[in-house]
């Protein structure tokens, strides 16, 4: 989504509500800002500033997030059980414990085994 840098509207900030209500146009249906503020705490979302309490997220931000990204919410999230997974296989390596192995198996199944994070666009 190409921007013209003398648009005044191109770099606008949003709420996290105003910006849900940005992405459910090409989306298709309603996210809510709870998901999108999800997103950004499992580092799967677009990018944000956080203002003292408050989070504030740019146009031109979403414009290349949906860009990057696609229009598919289910796509934004898939590669995220494999992070955690991941992070408890490192753990569990650094600290010789094996208790984490029941969970890394169960957060393995949650993303399809055909998942490729080069091909979610």
């Amino acid at each position: 989504m190409e921007q013209d840098r003398d648009d005044p509207a191109a770099d606008m900030e949003m709420t996290s509500k105003e910006a849900a209500a940005y992405l459910s146009g090409p989306v298709g249906y309603t996210l809510s800002s709870k998901f999108l503020r999800g997103l950004k705490y499992v580092d799967k979302g677009p990018v944000v500033e956080k203002r003292g309490s408050r989070l504030v997220y740019r146009k031109s931000a979403l414009d290349a997030f949906l860009s990057e990204n696609g229009t598919d919410p289910e796509a934004w999230m898939a590669g995220m059980w494999r992070d955690v997974a991941d992070q408890l296989r490192g753990i569990a390596a650094a600290t010789g414990d094996k208790g984490f192995e029941p969970l890394i198996e169960l957060l393995d199944k949650r993303d399809p085994d055909d998942w490729n994070p080069d091909l979610a666009k």
